[in-house]
């Protein structure tokens, strides 16, 4: 092999090299979370055998509301994504607990799980549709 060809397809390699590290995309860990679901407005809900109006406030990724049925109280969380986590209290004392609310991708409704207590699952399913 000449050096004029040695040299030729070192250039090839390298030039085809940069390229490859210039439409790399980033690793998913540095690629920027995904947008906080707008949850805000009213929901018809359930769980167990109760229903209640949830009503959501949104602040960026801040949630506050309350609900009001078959059971009255309040809500706080935090969302990330479209998973609203967050504690409920009811007009009760000592009665409380957390939550994990999966919004789906169309906004239109939501499935979850409740709990008493430090429990965000041991109450069981929490469903709910847009009103």
């Amino acid at each position: 092999m000449t050096e004029s060809v040695r040299r030729a397809l070192t250039l090839a390699v390298f030039a085809v090299s940069a390229a490859a590290v210039v439409f790399h995309s980033p690793p998913a860990s540095a690629q920027a979370a995904a947008p906080a679901a707008q949850v805000g407005g009213s929901w018809d809900t359930e769980w167990g055998d109760s229903h209640a109006v949830l009503d959501l406030t949104q602040t960026g990724t801040k949630i506050t509301g309350a609900y009001s049925g078959s059971n009255q109280g309040k809500v706080t969380g935090t969302i990330a994504g479209r998973v609203l986590t967050g504690t409920w209290a009811g007009t009760v004392p000592g009665d409380n607990g957390g939550f994990v609310l999966d919004f789906k991708p169309d906004g239109k409704s939501f499935t979850g799980t409740w709990g008493g207590g430090t429990s965000r699952t041991n109450g069981g399913p929490w469903v709910g549709i847009r009103k």
